[in-house]
């Protein structure tokens, strides 16, 4: 798989996030570039610098885009030992092929130092299932905008 680290939205994002209906499903929300380029923002205050988005390709194809922070916890805290995903997406017609638990797994490895935190929309049921089974743990259920969100948490050094 080949990774390219994006700054904003452009063509292929959008129509990999236009494509990606059973998530944006759960939340009514018009996808929109703005709508993009908002939800790439990390939160007020967080340095930038440790904020990475990539596409990631098998074969020239995108089949998968990944958000996540370094130094950034749930409750806003910063901590420098912490890794928050803000966002993973997996191409809908490529789910059950693995590729998913092969990004997740190689993101562990490469920072196996850190605490990897992420909030899941409760109603989200695949992405629970998902997290669950690569060993992410309900660690608390909080509020993002109007829904209901369970963060997960898989601890430093645990193997998956």
């Amino acid at each position: 798989m080949k990774y390219q680290l994006v700054y904003s939205c452009d063509e292929e994002l959008y129509q990999f996030y236009l494509r990606q209906r059973t998530y944006f499903s759960l939340d009514v929300q018009e996808i929109t570039y703005d709508y993009i380029n908002q939800d790439m923002l990390g939160p007020e205050g967080f340095d930038e610098r440790n904020h990475f988005h990539y596409k990631i390709y098998e074969h020239q194809t995108m089949i998968a885009y990944i958000d996540y922070m370094l130094g950034y916890r749930f409750s806003m805290k910063h901590d420098q030992s912490y890794l928050w995903i803000g966002l993973f997406l997996v191409e809908e017609s490529l789910w059950h092929h693995h590729y998913g638990q092969r990004i997740i797994q190689r993101l562990c490895q490469n920072y196996s130092q850190y605490t990897i935190q992420l909030a899941c929309l409760s109603q989200n049921k695949n992405g629970k299932a998902f997290w669950q089974a690569m060993g992410f743990k309900e660690i608390a259920r909080s509020y993002w905008g109007h829904e209901e969100v369970i963060i997960f948490e898989k601890q430093s050094m645990e193997v998956l």
